[in-house]
């Protein structure tokens, strides 16, 4: 079986205006968005990359236009429209999110942050270092700590003469941080923390299959590199998922077979383990990954024999990785979850596309994934 392409994207973008308006779920009035429920979600042109929340009525899920970024107040989903592209959304309180991106799907590209302050979502600016960079993802911890990670030139569909990207916001300023970097092509693509002394950052070091895994840490005072671990020395990794020092989880899949193979890491407080996981017959590629404590934590993505693709999700239950079969809409022929947030065990929210061109907002009741 010949090895499936990872998904890309080819769409442009501009950047939108600082103060933005609001719509309500579908074009409905809000009298009549308000009696909607999580069974309602935004189906709009474009994909879901990621999603965040502070709590089961503050939820924020962002991606390619006309998705951009929605959030979810505990009865509707509100648009805020945008022509920006995002890949990485990370909230600290109902008053304090952040949406990272690139400014092009192409090169050459900028950095794109916006900040949201509890009533407009306003652009901050980034460096761009070597006149070419994009964030792919962010984690912020306070008003004062967030991270955000990408790559240097090229633009999010490139994967030659990449070197990765790590920013720091400090409260005043975004600033790009020093690090290790690796003597190949590397490409940041998930971050998470914890606290000001805990966070780290994972993606693929290689221009070409099969790649090896990325992964570093922030202990408060510098990065450095952590061993993966990964089988055979190759690995591919989209996601990253942290509770504490001692739980962390990364995802995405290995790359040295046939096919793809779903990868999931665990770092214990001293090193990075690979966790079997389910692998369905065919291509398995975990996109994220999201975890509210030891025993919870869930991984997405998509899988399939040969196509159609279907969304995938996996749960931990604190002892083993198991299929929980997620809603793949009809009349599809590829559907792929590629971000999750675990808010609790009987809550969780998780994102993606239908044929690459709709949205997917998937939600879990604690009993099973519902649309």
């Amino acid at each position: 079986m010949h090895k499936q392409r990872r998904p890309r994207l080819i769409l442009g973008a501009a950047v939108a205006a600082l103060t933005l308006p609001v719509l309500t779920l579908a074009g409905l009035a809000p009298s009549m968005a308000a009696a909607a429920s999580p069974a309602q979600y935004p189906s709009v042109s474009g994909r879901f990359y990621h999603v965040a929340a502070t709590s089961a009525d503050d939820v924020w899920a962002v991606g390619l236009p006309y998705a951009s970024i929605w959030h979810w107040n505990g009865f509707t989903w509100v648009s805020y429209p945008m022509s920006q592209n995002f890949l990485g959304v990370s909230a600290v309180s109902p008053t304090d999110a952040w949406a990272v991106g690139p400014s092009s799907w192409f090169y050459p590209t900028q950095t794109v942050a916006y900040h949201w302050n509890g009533e407009d979502w306003s652009q901050v600016p980034t460096p761009t270092p070597g006149g070419s960079a994009f964030f792919a993802a962010v984690a912020a911890t306070s008003a004062t700590n967030a991270w955000a990670v990408g790559s240097i030139s090229g633009g999010p569909g490139d994967t030659g003469n990449a070197v990765p990207l790590i920013e720091h916001w400090n409260g005043k300023t975004w600033k790009q941080q020093s690090f290790s970097l690796p003597a190949s092509s590397a490409q940041f693509t998930g971050v998470s923390a914890t606290s000001a002394s805990n966070a780290w950052a994972v993606g693929w070091m290689g221009a070409q299959a099969p790649q090896d895994a990325l992964i570093e840490h922030w202990n408060g005072k510098t990065w450095q590199r952590i061993p993966a671990n990964t089988p055979h020395g190759y690995g591919y990794l989209q996601g990253v998922a942290a509770t504490g020092p001692s739980n962390v989880w990364a995802v995405g899949f290995n790359d040295s077979g046939p096919v793809y193979k779903s990868l999931i890491l665990h770092w214990n407080g001293k090193r990075w383990c690979v966790v079997p996981s389910p692998n369905p017959t065919g291509v398995t590629n975990l996109v994220g990954v999201s975890a509210s404590s030891s025993t919870n934590a869930w991984a997405v993505g998509y899988s399939n024999t040969s196509c159609p693709c279907v969304a995938a999700a996996f749960h931990w239950n604190g002892k083993r990785w198991s299929v929980v079969p997620a809603v793949n809409p009809p009349d599809s022929s590829i559907d792929a979850l590629l971000g999750v947030v675990a808010i609790s065990p009987e809550d969780a929210w998780a994102v993606g596309a239908t044929d690459w061109s709709s949205t997917i907002i998937e939600h879990w009741d604690g009993k099973a994934w519902n649309t």
